[in-house]
């Protein structure tokens, strides 16, 4: 499968996984290799459908899902395009960090309603999100601010927090202190 035309169709697969309920395409996406340039356009309604897409399957607790669709955008960030500019930060003036704090809360409902018991699929799923958070803090200084200021205290919440897995608490912690040190002094 070429490289461009899959990646072009990454709107697509959100809008199929959407629709049609259809995930094949966005798991095939995480086989490909993506090269930094390559560029991948994307509509002005990126964001909104793919924070319905990911609420939607976090109403449902379908967390493998939702992990899909955090490592799709993750690993597409950088090269995602909207109205002719980076999309990430397009996407950031749209509320992604907003939104990416709603899908934190979320999470974290799901978590606590997992107990204290180790369940690897919602440890990926918080792994993704962090690690998507991370793509969008590495854009600029605005991203870092906006992570620091939308993330530290809900993740401090999180690690201390005695109703969730102690496997989540040091990944939250991991990535807290990823944040904190690379604070620009």
């Amino acid at each position: 499968m070429p490289i461009r035309p899959a990646l072009q169709q990454l709107e697509k697969y959100i809008d199929d996984a959407l629709r049609k309920n259809d995930f094949k395409p966005l798991r095939a996406l995480l086989q490909i290799d993506i090269s930094e340039d390559v560029k991948i356009k994307c509509s002005k309604q990126f964001l909104q459908k793919l924070d319905d897409l990911i609420c939607r399957e976090l109403d449902k607790k379908d967390i493998q899902i939702v992990s899909i669709i955090l490592m799709s955008v993750g690993r597409c960030g950088k090269n995602i395009i909207v109205l002719g500019k980076p999309g990430l930060l397009t996407m950031m003036k749209q509320g992604l960090l907003q939104k990416m704090v709603f899908w934190f809360e979320k999470s974290e409902e799901i978590i606590i309603s997992r107990g204290r018991s180790k369940d690897e699929a919602v440890l990926n799923m918080i792994e993704d999100l962090f690690d998507l958070l991370m793509v969008i803090y590495d854009i600029n200084d605005a991203g870092k601010k906006q992570v620091v200021e939308s993330f530290i205290p809900r993740i401090c919440a999180l690690v201390i927090d005695s109703r969730v897995n102690i496997c989540i608490q040091q990944e939250a912690l991991k990535k807290m202190n990823a944040i904190l040190d690379r604070i620009p002094h």
